[in-house]
């Protein structure tokens, strides 16, 4: 019996050994099964890095704990050299454990009762990552914890993984948090780009991340950072001129600042496409030189007063933009964040060759046409040139070079305020938000608000040969971005003609001198009160654009698109490089047809035109009209006088061709000195004597109403009546309700006061030619 019962407790014994392990076991089973992995594995968030076009970096933004935390790089691995040298660093046996190393465990044991202190750790970087990723006190429950997170992670997750998480998440002093970070702030390069001595020091860090800071201890760093290059070179992963060249890589002192181009855009793109890497189609060198000249003239221009500046540069063949400058200073405390390239501003005359090149299309004029430059009046809307003078004729070259208001609203009330209208909103113009009608003839002068963006868009696409599509400034733009052609390629081309002869301002006046200098269609525009200043220009290889002025709106008399806006354009022209071996666009021959004008009107020849030349226009552009202002009329044998059916004589008269230009245009030239050839005045002894146009009145304009303003005194003020003969010398009779006025001779200026009421103005001529205006006349 004794012997027996001694049998059954061996027997026992030897189960109790299986019976605990397997409890073992099936306790760390279920501990793994149950014990969650840290929240933070993928909820991290992350920062977000905007690239040029080449991956340079132009800003990097802090993720939602304030944190440099750079995403994962999906162009970039992680480098070899950091892995190895982690691994050399944190744990050797790294690729031999499944999250707990036995063997450091043994060693950091024996190390720990041999001083009596805990002396040594035994974790491995599945063990650090299972910490970083749950920050928590270093106690022994908190290190089972960790040691079972370990275990777990390495079940779900392969080495490369993990390897790639610690790295990742890893502190390197501060608010820096993983190596790409690291790289960046310490070395000023991305994390891919590292030597093996910055390898080696990036290793050191996590378990030490306070060396680099304010109280960093920069010799202890190198101390630790030669260390582990010694021991790569011992372990025979680098050679020993590697290890020689790192040993004399300086340690950095300090962190660096984070690489800042194009903040305005990389803000814009970061806040449409959240976080990760942006690549972006800016190029980094042309961004830095384009930010230093607005720089540079802006600190000049604020001697004046004028504080702010934009500038945008685009390829005009592809339309990628290729530098964006928002402000002169994104930190200037003084609107220096605003972005000056979104922000709708006045757009002065900017708008004008648009309307020159849709009236070519349109058949209403050709590059030689000569258009009437003369006091006009549209309601209570009386557009003025900038200097408050009037050529009378102008050509089409002339207007648009010159920027006059005058013709450009006359062209732009024959196109149509309608037709205008859906032009620029169908090109790009995405602030007209107001309808045709409300806009009103000032759309072409300032009447409307734009932005550089859309400006530039407008431009590349006159350009383009006609073909307006969006700018873009991702490097992986929307596919099937529509192109819509809405300007004729000739009528484009010959816009450009035009605008290419347009003087430079200051020192570029003589560019035609230099053989790097290349010619450049360019259009200015000030806006009313001075408050912007314009100036884009178009080559085949660039479309740039350029606003000064102040962002608060405020005006400043020395403000204007050439004197301000234009050196700047043709400064940063001078530092493109040339893309392309054409210097000018190709000329589309094909977009062409060849007519028969005017030699002295520039509109298409009518029967009675003697004189005419061929010039080319756009193929399809519909003329509905003929030389306005050539007439066959009968003269008699002299032709010294105009004569009709009703006072020739038979065979004592014939056919001449006149050029008879409108009164107000003979008289305004007569003003200034220019004498024009008048048709002969009428037999005097006709009984019909009577011509049309032979006198006109040129203000007031037929039903108006006149508000008559007081001066200082209170006294009521006079106003001036104009009219226009188109006889030098001729005598006009003025009446106002039937009263007679007086008369005037050659210059025709009238000072009326009449009370408040309807009145009837009236001029009429010695030989019964008359004009009539009534109008409204309220205080």
């Amino acid at each position: 019996m004794v012997l027996q019962k001694a049998h059954r407790t061996g027997w026992h014994r030897h189960l109790e050994v299986p019976v605990i392990v397997g409890l073992i076991v099936i306790l760390v089973i279920t501990a793994i099964l149950l014990v969650p992995l840290p929240d933070r594995l993928h909820a991290e968030s992350t920062g977000t890095v905007v690239l040029d076009r080449n991956g340079e970096i132009l800003r990097v933004f802090l993720d939602d704990d304030q944190q440099w935390n750079l995403p994962q790089d999906p162009e970039h691995a992680v480098p070899e050299k950091l892995c190895r040298a982690a691994i050399l660093q944190e744990d050797r046996r790294y690729y031999y454990h499944s999250g707990v190393d036995p063997l450091a465990v043994v060693r950091a044991a024996v190390q720990n009762i041999r001083s009596g202190r805990v002396a040594s750790g035994a974790s491995t970087i599945t063990m650090q990552l299972a910490r970083i990723l749950q920050p928590k006190a270093r106690t022994l429950p908190n290190k089972i914890l960790e040691t079972i997170q370990a275990i777990k992670l390495e079940l779900l997750y392969s080495k490369k993984e993990i390897l790639l998480l610690y790295l990742d998440r890893a502190p390197f002093g501060g608010n820096i948090v993983g190596y790409r970070a690291a790289a960046l702030k310490y070395f000023g390069k991305q994390g891919h780009a590292i030597t093996w001595a910055q390898a080696a020091m990036l290793a050191v860090l996590p378990n030490d991340p306070g060396r680099i800071g304010g109280g960093m201890n920069v010799e202890a760093l190198r101390t630790k950072r030669n260390n582990l290059l010694r021991k790569l070179e011992a372990g025979g992963e680098i050679s020993d001129s590697t290890l020689r060249s790192a040993l004399r890589e300086p340690v950095p002192e300090s962190i660096l600042p984070a690489p800042l181009h194009a903040p305005h855009l990389a803000r814009r793109v970061r806040d449409l496409h959240g976080p990760g890497w942006i690549r972006t189609t800016i190029d980094h060198a042309i961004q830095e030189h384009a930010e230093l000249l607005v720089h540079r003239h802006s600190e000049i221009l604020s001697g004046k007063g004028i504080r702010h500046a934009a500038a945008l540069i685009v390829e005009t063949r592809t339309g990628k933009v290729r530098a964006y400058i928002g402000s002169p200073d994104f930190f200037d405390p003084n609107h220096g964040q605003v972005d000056g390239i979104q922000a709708p501003r006045s757009s002065g005359s900017i708008l004008k060759p648009f309307l020159y090149a849709l009236a070519m299309d349109d058949g209403l004029i050709t590059p030689v046409t000569k258009l009437l430059d003369i006091p006009t009046r549209y309601g209570t809307f009386v557009p003025a040139n900038a200097d408050e003078s009037f050529g009378g004729l102008v050509t089409v070259s002339e207007a648009l070079t010159q920027s006059l208001n005058v013709p450009a609203v006359r062209l732009l009330n024959a196109f149509g305020i309608r037709s205008a209208h859906q032009f620029f909103r169908e090109a790009g113009l995405t602030t007209l938000f107001r309808n045709p009608a409300e806009y009103g003839l000032p759309l072409v002068l300032g009447g409307c608000e734009v932005t550089l963006w859309d400006m530039a868009t407008l431009y590349r696409g006159l350009a383009d040969g006609g073909r307006f599509s969006t700018l873009h400034v991702l490097d992986n733009p929307e596919p099937d971005q529509p192109v819509k052609q809405l300007i004729s390629p000739g009528a484009g081309w010959l816009t450009l003609e035009i605008l290419r002869n347009l003087d430079r301002p200051g020192a570029h006046h003589y560019w035609h001198m230099f053989e790097n200098e290349r010619p450049v269609a360019w259009k200015t525009g000030t806006s009313y009160g001075r408050r912007d200043a314009w100036a884009i220009g178009v080559s085949p290889d660039w479309t740039i654009a350029v606003w000064c002025g102040n962002f608060d709106g405020t005006g400043n008399p020395g403000l204007g698109g050439a004197e301000t806006a234009g050196p700047l354009l043709f400064d940063l022209f001078r530092i493109m490089p040339g893309l392309s071996r054409d210097p000018w666009f190709a000329e589309p021959v094909s977009a062409f047809r060849t007519i028969s004008v005017c030699e002295e009107t520039g509109y298409p020849a009518g029967p009675a035109c003697e004189k005419t030349v061929q010039i080319r226009v756009p193929r399809d552009a519909r003329f509905r009209k003929t030389c306005p202002w050539h007439q066959h009329i009968q003269v008699d044998r002299n032709g010294t006088h105009t004569v009709c059916s009703r006072c020739w004589k038979p065979g004592r008269h014939h056919t001449i061709s006149c050029l008879v230009y409108p009164p107000d245009v003979v008289q305004l030239l007569a003003d200034r000195g220019v004498q024009l050839a008048v048709m002969p005045p009428h037999n005097p002894s006709c009984p019909a004597v009577r011509q049309q146009n032979l006198v006109s009145i040129v203000y007031p304009d037929d039903d108006t109403t006149i508000t008559l303003p007081r001066d200082f005194g209170g006294r009521k003020q006079a106003i001036t009546c104009r009219a226009a003969a188109a006889h030098t010398g001729h005598i006009l009779f003025w009446y106002l309700d039937g009263s007679y006025l007086g008369m005037t001779r050659d210059r025709h200026e009238f000072m009326i006061q009449p009370v408040p009421g309807i009145h009837r103005l009236t001029v009429v001529d010695r030989i019964g030619n008359r004009s009539t205006r009534r109008f409204r006349v309220t205080r």
